[in-house]
């Protein structure tokens, strides 16, 4: 069934000829399908998706000839748009909500072409339903259960989204610039920002763009290069929200060396860049199933405490997803990944950090594997942290076998929860 919805659209898409809608970027308006955004008695997924397409990293192509053109652009969008192959691949969750926006670097102009809630209920969710006898033979007779409204919904939402995004005209192919943040790729992730931040949600952003010629004055050298990503990613100043950030680098490929200035910019904005490569649903971190979020106030000095946010989003199976810890230190507002574990239980939970997750090495600028102090950096550079919940208070410290950081080696804190 899955193969014939999606050889339907290529057919729609062959047969649009002169009958095609205007454009993206002139009078059309964007497709809303959020009927399944709130459904009575289940969970609202708790990520948002947004798939930004640079308009710049589009082959001009006619709609019918827009999925040979642009096969990794299309494979990504049938890879998310698709509920039963998104759902089943893990790519996206029942009902997530996904916006696809298309970016004009040149008029500094981001237009949303599509938005909507995966039409989708998990296989738990609709034996429970069963159970409860929610859908009668009559219903499915007459295509009314759950089942026939969810395949029917499934059917309109992929061929809406592709037929919006195969609209999209290409523009001109990306120049080299003097610097990276004067770039066209660089004013693409400005044109992204933040968005509308909500607290309950972990925002994940798929970008389909060309680095290349933005990363062509991009330093040689691993310590360079880093270096050069932190500042110019702290000049630029592109609040990305704290979201998990999959870069579809439009088939061009990434040195090492550029994939670290890359990783470097991108946290400075705000970003944890997961992945740079063709669609993946297996590059994708899981979906959280709880977030949970602290405000404390962390030690930075036996005399000096900054306050600080901790946001502890984990899937079902306990892994941290989205999780970030802020503080104000003195060269601003500083954000950090956290990995690992957050455990749960009626009496509590349990943070336990990944030591390969890096924590305060991901803000290192040298190469090689033994960890590197950072005097102005976040935690000293230090890797691990871990911390209790006793339902209301999260007693925790931040530490490393190897960093010390004061007299004491570690930072001990207690956060509240505010949620």
């Amino acid at each position: 069934m899955r193969r014939f919805l999606i050889a339907a659209v290529a057919v729609l898409l062959s047969g649009c000829g002169g009958s095609t809608p205007s454009a993206v970027g002139s009078s059309n308006e964007a497709v809303k399908l959020d009927a399944f955004c709130t459904m009575p008695g289940l969970k609202p997924a708790l990520r948002d998706t947004v798939l930004v397409i640079d308009q710049n990293a589009v082959k001009p192509s006619k709609p019918e000839t827009f999925k040979t053109e642009n096969p990794d652009l299309f494979a990504a969008v049938i890879g998310l748009v698709d509920a039963d192959r998104a759902v089943g691949s893990g790519a996206m969750a029942p009902r997530e909500h996904l916006t696809i926006a298309v970016s004009n670097p040149q008029n500094g102009g981001l237009s949303q072409i599509f938005s909507g809630c995966i039409p989708a209920m998990s296989k738990e969710e609709l034996a429970d339903r069963a159970s409860k006898g929610s859908d009668g033979a009559f219903d499915a007779y007459f295509g009314s259960d759950m089942a026939s409204k969810l395949k029917a919904a499934r059917s309109d939402f992929m061929t809406k989204a592709v037929l919006m995004v195969a609209q999209v005209t290409g523009g001109a192919a990306g120049k080299g610039a003097d610097s990276f943040n004067s770039s066209n790729f660089a004013r693409t992730f400005k044109n992204i920002g933040s968005g509308t931040l909500e607290a309950d949600r972990v925002r994940r952003l798929i970008v389909y763009a060309d680095p290349v010629p933005a990363l062509s004055s991009v330093p040689d050298d691993y310590a360079s290069a880093r270096k050069a990503g932190f500042e110019q990613g702290q000049a630029a100043q592109a609040n990305l929200g704290m979201a998990e950030l999959y870069l579809l680098p439009a088939g061009r490929s990434v040195g090492d060396v550029q994939r670290a200035f890359l990783d470097a910019w991108f946290l400075s904005s705000g970003a944890d860049l997961r992945q740079v490569g063709a669609f993946s649903p297996d590059a994708f971190a899981k979906p959280p199933a709880r977030i949970m979020r602290y405000t404390g106030e962390l030690p930075l000095s036996p005399e000096v405490k900054s306050p600080m946010e901790l946001r502890l989003p984990a899937a079902a199976d306990g892994t941290l997803v989205g999780a970030w810890i802020t503080y104000t230190g003195s060269k601003g507002i500083r954000r950090t990944p956290i990995s690992g574990q957050f455990a749960c239980a009626s009496d509590g939970c349990e943070l336990r950090g990944d030591p390969d997750g890096t924590l305060g090495q991901r803000w290192r600028t040298e190469p090689g594997a033994q960890p590197q102090p950072l005097v102005d950096g976040p935690f000293g550079g230090m890797r691990l942290i871990s911390g209790v919940d006793d339902g209301q208070t999260l007693k925790a410290r931040i530490y490393d076998p190897i960093i010390y950081v004061g007299d004491k080696g570690d930072i001990n804190f207690t956060a509240k929860r505010s949620n």
